[in-house]
């Protein structure tokens, strides 16, 4: 394989360098002063040759015969711009940078006032306008027109894009209702490794990368075959920043406050770039660094069944998060035919993180004395979340076609920091319980099933307006001296995901005048190393279990706890006894953990020398090889088809643990598991661009592409219960999910900056892959109930799209600048899961996704409010069957908005504010009325200055 690789590269390099003799070509870039102008289209008059810019503002035409040509520059919001080149046989004409002017006076007042903001909307459509497939993009400056922090909550904004949250923080992104796992969200065209936290999903989680480092961010719904085609919502490429034209300084800082936390917000970034006078070296240096005090406040009900709450988590967080990241660009073009390049890239979460959790426990309330059982844990962790990621690559015109080239490495890596010691890096909780606390017996009932919290009559409905009926009872009082200790919590997490090598190579051929071939390849090494471990850790020492009050130097009112859930019009907060500071948890570790006091409770802990934990340590090892060719032809002045393949072969080795419980093996038997799978996937595409004028584009595409199987679900292995007769796995074996894909799309450009699209899309899915109960053989066991991952029937998505994006220049005065950009996405769809009654809908397939800006926007001052809304949607199946044990993600909004005012052409103020409705995020079984989570995180803004050369 290595051979045939190398083979096909110096046959790519071959045809690159030897291009044709008696062939030409013209070279050059376009900008608005000093930045760039991505989706220029370059005609050259009086033949049917033309091509568009690139994110940098770069053209090549090739395959021209030696003569004179007259050149237009087409750029919506721009003149046009006309421009003559004198092309030799076998030699590539470089032309002098094409300067465009804007089209009015509102738009050079733009240009000419501002520095770091060039126009976003222009760059965005352009490149939108002119691509083939269906595909959305924005700007950095456009980024840096809201409050939007981290790479994920960049593209929140764009038509069926949407986030999902941790801490009221983007992190992961969904393309068009599918789970975020089912997109592909890369950097430069590289999907990244996705070891981001302690799942074992293939989503990747973007909170660890600034806004800042990001030069543009491109959105493909419908995938051509030189994408990577895993990707059954759509693939979201972040660019990162490049060398800029001239010499460029931005420095940026903020500071703010966090309404939740009742503490500061810091930010600050610096960038620096340049070209050398011969245009041969090039660099950009970017670093951003973004710390915030955070705090949440939560309340998490559990049940079993159609049932009351059992117990009922009152959590309270606080925490600093610190945010930091690195772009560095490098380049190097010794002739006009060759350019090499360097990109280096880091990004670093740090959560620290202080955690108390009111456990009230129904279930084990005293009907005789009216009186209930309080669990208190106190938890403190850092969380650390590392990037690395290094690529170099080259560029190479031929007379009649372009090489491509890069070779890259990635690694990701999440851990727990020295909490609450280097050798024993956890999430580390001390739990204490205190019984004979006072509860509202109108609340609790028993009907057979042990004493359960009830709000209403029916099924455990849970009143959110009057949560904390059940504290009328003025017992309910924590206090240090009754806090018993219980239990030690050590959580143990490691991952670590590599793409040790990734390399890529595409040749684009100009074959014609209407004709265009392109092919390449790309392959990837990847491993994923997985630890896990949850330990608990009873009193053994000499008499009684210490309390809370024994360590009454270390008890503090917990953070935030006064106004916990203010929200809600509650004072629970006042019942709160004292808790563990962070230095008296650490004090209580020092004093117990190592000098016999504590004991490790096999039984409770989930630990792989009792069977624990199978599905979350184990290794993957996987190679990804592909290679496509496609055919861009233009049928006439107003049809272009594109059309092509991509195959792909996915090489899996998955080792981990089985473990076994039988009448020989008592105590359990460990054994190592290693298991294989590969598979090829065929991926057609095609595409069709009609344009009736020249304003209005209409797109089909007809595609396949594919997603992956989860780490999670190829474990190896998995636990057998003799006694039970029950097994709980992985499965290796699970075959990966493939989807048709048609959209079509239309859309019609007028004014300077206008535009509206509407469009429709549809999905055929097969083998989605579900959780499945079942009885079955397995391990030469017959008869067993079975719990592991399986390939489910087909499902479809439906959907619809519409957006618009309009200034009101036609008003008078000061109202010429307001403007309002707007979209809404529609989706339904259905699945079938094996064993429930019924159709169900897709995970995380929510109906309705709307986006609104409303902007006020002259040459120097800029204020936009923008507003977020995605519908309710299910994240987990029962395995009921039944809607009441569906888990589902709640109705969200979010109001963002972001001022700024520019005081000089170097000079920039700006004040921002995040999450203004402080609406509450809730997961709930079946209808609201069953809320299973409930959490609310506070308003939170900065204000701060900017400052370009």
């Amino acid at each position: 394989m290595k051979k045939i690789t190398l083979l096909v590269y110096a046959t790519f390099l071959l045809f690159s360098l030897t291009g044709f003799a008696q062939m030409g070509s013209i070279k050059g870039k376009v900008l608005d002063g000093s930045y760039p102008l991505p989706g220029a289209i370059i005609q050259l008059n009086g033949t049917q040759k033309n091509a568009s810019t690139d994110f940098e503002g770069n053209f090549t035409v090739m395959g021209l015969t030696p003569g004179t040509y007259t050149i237009t520059v087409n750029y919506m919001g721009y003149e046009k711009s006309k421009h003559e080149a004198n092309v030799e046989a076998g030699k590539i004409t470089t032309m002098p940078d094409i300067l465009m002017q804007p089209i009015s006076n509102e738009l050079n007042e733009v240009v000419l006032t501002s520095t770091a903001s060039r126009l976003s909307e222009a760059k965005a459509l352009n490149l939108q306008k002119n691509a083939v497939n269906v595909i959305n993009v924005i700007a950095a400056d456009g980024i840096g027109k809201l409050p939007d922090r981290n790479a994920a909550e960049a593209v929140q904004r764009i038509p069926g894009v949407s986030i999902e949250r941790d801490q009221g923080e983007g992190r992961y992104v969904a393309v068009r209702g599918l789970p975020a796992e089912w997109s592909s969200t890369t950097m430069n065209g590289n999907r990244l490794p996705t070891a981001a936290d302690e799942g074992a999903s293939r989503a990747t989680a973007f909170d660890f990368f600034p806004t800042e480092m990001i030069g543009y961010v491109e959105v493909a719904k419908a995938l051509t075959p030189d994408i990577d085609a895993d990707a059954l919502g759509g693939s979201v490429n972040f660019v990162t920043k490049t060398a800029p034209s001239k010499f460029t300084v931005d420095a940026t800082i903020g500071a703010g406050y966090n309404e939740k936390s009742n503490k500061g917000v810091y930010s600050g970034s610096f960038l620096i770039g340049d070209k050398s006078k011969s245009g041969k070296f090039g660099y950009i240096l970017n670093v951003s660094q973004w710390n915030r005090n955070w705090a949440s406040d939560n309340f998490e009900a559990r049940r079993s069944g159609d049932e009351g709450v059992y117990r009922l988590e009152l959590r309270d967080y606080t925490g600093e998060r610190k945010t930091t990241g690195f772009n560095g660009g490098f380049e190097f073009n010794p002739n006009e035919r060759n350019k090499f390049y360097t990109k280096l890239n880091y990004g670093k979460l740090l959560d620290k993180e202080l955690h108390y959790k009111q456990r009230i426990r129904f279930d084990k309330f005293n009907s005789a004395t009216n009186a209930g059982r309080i669990e208190l844990q106190n938890i403190y962790n850092e969380l650390n979340f590392n990037f690395y990621g290094a690529e170099v690559g080259g560029k190479h015109i031929g007379n009649k076609g372009v090489l491509d080239w890069s070779v890259a490495h990635y690694s990701t890596e999440f851990y727990y920091g020295n909490v609450p010691d280097a050798k024993n890096n956890s999430y580390y909780s001390v739990f204490f319980k205190q019984d004979g606390v006072g509860l509202n017996p109108a609340y609790i009932e028993n009907r057979g099933n042990g004493p359960r919290a009830y709000w209403n009559t029916d099924g455990g409905h849970m009143d959110t307006d009057n949560m904390f009926g059940y504290l009328s009872d003025p017992n309910f009082q924590t206090s240090p001296d009754k806090m018993n200790f219980t239990t030690l919590e050590l959580y143990k997490v490691g991952v670590k995901e590599r793409d040790n090598i990734v390399a890529t190579v595409n040749y684009e051929l100009t074959a014609n005048d209407d004709l265009t071939l392109k092919f390449g390849g790309k392959f990837r090494d990847k491993d994923r190393r997985a630890t896990f471990s949850d330990e608990f850790y009873n009193w053994t020492g000499n008499g009684a279990a210490p309390t809370l009050g024994s360590y009454g130097q270390y008890n503090i009112y917990q953070p935030g706890g006064k106004d916990y859930l203010n929200e809600l019009n509650t004072n629970v907060g006042n019942s709160f006894g004292p808790v563990l500071s962070k230095d008296g948890m650490n004090q209580f570790y020092n004093d117990n953990f190592n000098n016999g006091n504590l004991t490790l409770s096999k039984g409770d802990s989930e630990i792989l020398a009792n069977g624990g934990g199978l599905g979350r340590n184990f290794d993957v090892d996987e190679t990804h090889t592909s290679g496509y060719g496609m055919a861009t032809y233009k049928i006439n002045d107003k049809l272009t088809f594109l059309g092509g393949i991509r195959a792909t072969y996915t090489n899996t080795k998955v080792s981990g643990y089985q473990y076994d419980v039988t009448e020989e093996n008592p105590d359990g038997l460990l054994s190592k598991v290693i298991k294989t799978k590969s598979y090829l996937s065929l991926l057609p595409m095609v595409h069709l661009k009609y344009m009736p004028e020249e304003n209005t584009n209409v797109r089909f595409a007809a595609t396949r592409t594919f997603t992956r199987p989860d780490f999670g679900y190829l474990a190896p292995g998995g636990t057998y219960l003799a006694a039970d007769n029950e097994y709980d796995g992985g499965n290796p074996a699970v075959n990966p999910t493939y989807s048709y894909n048609f959209d079509l799309m239309s859309e019609h450009y007028f004014g300077k900056l206008d535009v509206v699209s509407a469009g429709v899309f549809y999905k055929v899915i097969t083998d989605p892959i579900f959780m499945d109960t079942r009885q079955g053989n397995i391990n030469g066991h017959t008869g067993v109930e079975v719990s592991q991952p399986l390939n489910g029937d087909n499902a479809w998505l439906f959907g619809a799209e519409f957006s618009g994006n309009k200034k009101f220049d036609f008003l008078p005065g000061f109202l010429s600048g307001f403007g309002m950009q707007a979209n809404y996405t529609f989706t339904k769809s259905e699945m079938t899961i094996p064993g429930r009654e019924g159709k169900t809908s897709l995970p995380r397939q929510g109906d309705h996704l709307v986006n609104a800006q409303l902007y006020y926007e002259t040459g120097k001052l800029n204020v936009r409010a923008a507003y977020n809304f995605k519908a309710k949607y299910i994240t987990e199946h029962g395995t009921s069957g039944l809607k009441r044990d569906d888990v589902y993600y709640g109705n969200y909004s979010a109001l963002d908005a972001n001022i700024s005012f520019k005081l000089s052409s170097h000079i920039t103020i700006f004040a921002e504010a995040n999450n203004l409705l402080n609406q509450k995020l809730e997961y709930y079984y079946g209808d609201e009325s069953r809320p299973k989570q409930v959490e609310f995180y506070g308003i939170r803004g900065q204000m701060g200055i900017k400052w370009s050369l």
